[in-house]
């Protein structure tokens, strides 16, 4: 009795908080150097006058087991402060690379993509 009980509590943990290790995160390398590099370029045009490097840190910790895609949705949305949604999709998401860079995420041969909903298969991992 005791053990179904635990099992049952321990299954519904795992629905509430799917196993992260499962999934690919910000710690599986998931943007490249150059692409952060592009992003460090737009970043001090756009967003530097408002966030200083050391903002975003604590952000992502906030941020940790959410998708990466509802970051990038939020930030493509409602950033620069001046013109909401006025850059181009992969200028965000190469902001979004740098972020990451600063952040202190591995670096990986594959760029961060935006496309075909890519961006939500990925967690925000902050361990």
């Amino acid at each position: 009795m005791v053990l179904a009980a635990g099992l049952g509590a321990a299954l519904s943990i795992a629905a509430v908080f799917p196993a992260v290790a499962d999934q690919r995160t910000t710690a599986d390398a998931v943007y490249t150097k150059a692409q952060a590099k592009k992003g460090e370029k737009l970043f001090k045009q756009n967003c530097l006058v408002c966030h200083d490097k050391k903002y975003f840190r604590p952000v992502l910790q906030v941020w940790n087991g959410q998708s990466v895609g509802i970051f990038y949705d939020m930030m493509a949305g409602s950033m620069p402060e001046t013109n909401p949604g006025g850059m181009l999709d992969r200028e965000y998401v190469d902001i979004l690379a740098y972020i990451f860079s600063l952040s202190k995420y591995p670096v990986g041969e594959e760029k961060l993509d935006y496309r075909g909903g890519k961006l939500n298969e990925i967690v925000i991992f902050d361990p």
